[in-house]
């Protein structure tokens, strides 16, 4: 049986023309992604009432958005218009539910230093005057689809539990993992390529790497595919590509020599993209201290062309 659609009613102030389009490309976007968005300018028809409208979508979503804008936050703090009374409903629900995890402000158009009004006071928010529209809308989308509770590591066991001489050892190997991973989206990495099975964590949950390396040549190293979906490589790039670059790439191998200076694509297996600049390597006589150094990039926002 297929999931119900998430119901979502979206609350705001009528501060101009340009501030209602703005609002119905974020509905029109929410529907297009499965989000039953509720919007006054689909579904008030003439001589509907206003008031049963309010009521009714806001009690029976799952969801509320409310656009903070300065005129929003001045009516509902005022208790004025429809903005004023949809934060009557609102304050009612919330005195009522223990759980006030139903509204989501988000801030549009707001230039006040209280950037969401009196009774909306200590909830977190998604801020679109400040970032990219498509950064703050994903944010917003996994939050109505729960996914952000999902990017939270699984609770490990607690290493110390046993005081045998091998599972020291294990739990030695266990807790230097950390060394081998920096959940970033982006930054650079600096780690002996003999160790650890030659593999490094990037990046988390979805937008998790497991790159994996082995010996080459003094200025060179091999990158595998075997922990990621595909693996692209182009001796002509030395920066990180746009993503409508990709296609410039051959990903039909499954290890590659990369050169200092040189860039490889890795495709993860939930089709997410990250780029690696290999800066350093360091490769010893002895089989330790080996040093490979290597910038990334992981991208969020994926540009068809």
């Amino acid at each position: 049986m297929e999931a119900e659609n998430k119901k979502v009613f979206v609350s705001y102030a009528w501060d101009s023309e340009e501030h209602k389009e703005w609002i119905l490309k974020l509905a029109t976007n929410l529907r297009q992604h499965g989000v039953d968005a509720i919007l006054d300018q689909w579904d008030v028809r003439l001589g509907d009432d206003l008031s049963f409208f309010m009521d009714q979508g806001l009690t029976k979503s799952h969801l509320v958005i409310c656009v903070c804008s300065d005129k929003y936050i001045a009516k509902t703090n005022d208790g004025l218009g429809g903005a004023g009374y949809e934060k009557r409903i609102l304050a009612s629900e919330m005195l009522n539910d223990e759980d006030k995890r139903f509204i989501i402000p988000i801030i549009k158009n707001c230039s006040s230093e209280h950037k969401v009004p009196r009774f909306l006071s200590g909830l977190k928010y998604v801020d679109f005057d400040n970032g990219r529209y498509f950064n703050r809308y994903q944010e917003l989308l996994e939050r109505i689809y729960d996914e952000d509770t999902k990017k939270k590591p699984p609770l490990g066991e607690n290493p110390f539990v046993s005081t045998a001489i091998s599972d020291q050892i294990s739990t030695k190997l266990n807790i230097e993992k950390v060394e081998f991973q920096n959940p970033s989206m982006e930054g650079s990495v600096c780690f002996d390529y003999k160790r650890n099975s030659g593999s490094f964590i990037i990046g988390e949950g979805n937008y998790e790497f497991i790159t994996h390396w082995s010996d080459c040549g003094h200025n060179s190293i091999y990158c595998y595919i075997d922990y990621v979906y595909r693996l692209g490589y182009n001796p002509k790039y030395k920066d990180f590509p746009y993503s409508n670059e990709f296609i410039d790439f051959d990903f039909s191998s499954r290890v590659k020599s990369v050169n200092v200076g040189e860039v490889v694509l890795l495709e993860n297996n939930h089709h997410k993209f990250s780029a690696l600049k290999v800066t350093k390597v360091v490769r010893k006589n002895e089989d330790i201290n080996h040093l490979l150094e290597f910038e990334y990039k992981i991208y969020k926002e994926i540009k068809n062309v």
